[in-house]
């Protein structure tokens, strides 16, 4: 049974869930669950590293999604309610974030998401009294989060609107083109990238990847672009309905993400 106290006391519609022991990462998580004060419940975002989402001093590096400031803005000009279960990451996070494991290990992220869909979830939305069957499902992550906000749809494709900010393509690539014919094409894709993301390498993306990768190795920057355009080529293809943002001087961190969030919610 889960567990929940007080996440900060500047929040008092959010709180948090005693640490959660992976058996497999030798790790723990914690699930963050955001509730609308005065609003029937009408979406359900399920999000990956919530360690991000509503507080600056939660996130090791200085940025945040300042979730609750966007979604008690939506609220209070619509008839929407926001209910959000974030899970937080940990140390194991590149192992288990990655559901294109390579060489024939082990996938834990596709137990990680079965996990948060069959233990985790019926819990809550039984304790909260959330109608499961009528709210809009979605999925919402950044960099490998990105990955993972695609994977869980493929596998649930009951949240078939998918949020993936940044998706950190090179840990799947080649996997996730293979994998994205399996996306419903009832789904609809948020997609962004930023022009500057290519620092997040520390060297070059042709010293570190296969050069025979049909990508742009001329720069880091134009080769994450070129990850993420493959991504949003496939799903054209598949004519899966896709929202694109190319942000100009976008970064590869929170303070662009929710930005660019605040114009994805109004689709939603």
């Amino acid at each position: 049974m889960l567990l929940f106290s007080e996440y900060d006391r500047t929040l008092k519609n959010i709180s948090i869930s005693q640490p959660m022991v992976d058996v497999d990462m030798e790790d723990t998580n914690s699930l963050i669950i955001r509730y609308p004060k005065f609003k029937r419940v009408t979406h359900l975002i399920l999000s990956y590293d919530a360690q991000n989402l509503f507080l600056k001093q939660k996130n090791g590096f200085g940025y945040f999604m300042d979730l609750e400031t966007t979604l008690q803005a939506q609220e209070d000009n619509t008839n929407n309610g926001y209910f959000v279960i974030g899970v937080t990451s940990n140390s194991s996070r590149k192992i288990q974030y990655n559901p294109y494991p390579r060489d024939g290990k082990t996938n834990y992220a596709i137990k990680h998401i079965d996990n948060i869909m069959n233990e985790f979830l019926p819990q809550i939305i039984g304790d909260y009294d959330v109608d499961y069957n009528e709210v809009k499902k979605i999925v919402l992550g950044s960099s490998m989060g990105g990955l993972m906000s695609f994977k869980t749809s493929i596998l649930y494709p009951q949240f078939d609107n998918v949020i993936s900010f940044s998706p950190a393509f090179w840990y799947g690539y080649p996997g996730i083109e293979e994998d994205l014919q399996y996306l419903s094409q009832n789904t609809l894709c948020n997609l962004s990238v930023g022009s500057d993301e290519g620092d997040i390498f520390g060297d070059e993306a042709r010293n570190i990847f296969p050069n025979d990768w049909d990508l742009d190795f001329s720069s880091n920057d134009n080769f994450y672009i070129s990850g993420v355009s493959r991504i949003l080529e496939i799903l054209k293809q598949r004519n899966v309905k896709t929202n694109f943002v190319f942000q100009n001087s976008g970064k590869h961190n929170e303070e662009t993400w929710s930005y660019i969030f605040k114009e994805f919610l109004k689709s939603l």
